[in-house]
């Protein structure tokens, strides 16, 4: 069975999710995604933070995930800890002849609890980020600059995993956000893009509690960071991606022309990105 089955029965598990919910008792045999990534680091620490975000603005239902900050020497990466689980799960069954049941049901429970659909990977040497992330099928890169927020820092102070944490404001990607920052911790990073602060962040959220990161665990364990390398990945623009983005959940029939679920009548997909990109 080759890719191309595979895609088309991810596109119909994309919009049936109680399918996650279901074990795959077929006999059909599935050809291994190919796996390429490159060790760029080795993890120094790592920080845990669970993920609260809000994808759907109409109902307000609030979704939960685990993520992960993997800070090395140079290089840190912020993603999903089931994105790391899944790459792991792909690196091991790309070495197989085919798959069966007994891997799709390993992989698709992992892809379930994905939130955070992104990667990004901090280079303090080169003053850089490069932003991995997917729509729909397709696997898009776009680098930038290491933002320059502008920190407002604030009276207050709490206790988060036994640190003394202060309050910072900054204006991003069209929303407020409220972090809170250990100086106990000097590491100027945090979750996604931030950082910059004299000290680690350990919360972050906007202003309207559309998302929200909490640092629930710190360890020491050393871990690879690593980059995935894509032969199709599609290199673009921060705008482009957004605006890609923002199309597959406003047309979705548009991305799927062609597959077992082209002639369907789709509706839009809620959509609550984490910057708002004009």
């Amino acid at each position: 069975m080759n890719n191309r089955y595979i895609i088309l029965l991810l596109v119909s598990l994309i919009f049936s999710k109680e399918l996650y919910c279901q074990n795959i008792v077929s006999d059909r045999r599935f050809s291994p995604n190919v796996y390429n990534s490159n060790q760029i680091d080795i993890s120094k620490q790592n920080v845990i933070y669970k993920y609260d975000y809000i994808e759907n603005l109409k109902t307000s239902v609030r979704k939960s995930s685990l993520t992960i900050l993997q800070i090395g020497k140079i290089i840190s990466k912020f993603t999903d800890y089931n994105l790391l689980k899944k790459d792991s799960l792909e690196n091991k069954f790309s070495k197989k002849e085919y798959l069966g049941a007994e891997e799709m049901n390993l992989i698709f429970p992992v892809l379930k609890e994905i939130g955070f659909k992104k990667e990004i990977l901090r280079d303090s040497n080169k003053d850089s980020i490069t932003f991995q992330g997917k729509v729909h099928s397709t696997k898009y890169e776009y680098k930038e600059k290491i933002p320059s927020l502008n920190w407002k820092l604030k009276k207050g102070d709490k206790v988060i995993l036994d640190y003394k944490v202060k309050k910072a404001t900054v204006n991003y990607g069209g929303r407020k956000w409220i972090a809170w920052y250990s100086e106990d911790i000097p590491i100027n990073l945090g979750p996604y893009i931030f950082g910059n602060l004299p000290g680690l962040i350990l919360e972050l959220y906007d202003n309207e509690e559309n998302f929200h990161f909490s640092a629930i665990g710190i360890d020491n364990k050393q871990t690879e960071i690593y980059k995935r390398v894509e032969k199709k990945i599609v290199r673009t623009s921060k705008k482009d991606f957004f605006k890609a983005e923002r199309n597959f959940h406003e047309k979705p029939e548009l991305f799927v022309r062609g597959t077992i679920r082209g002639g369907a009548n789709f509706k839009k997909i809620p959509y609550n990105p984490i910057e708002i990109i004009d």
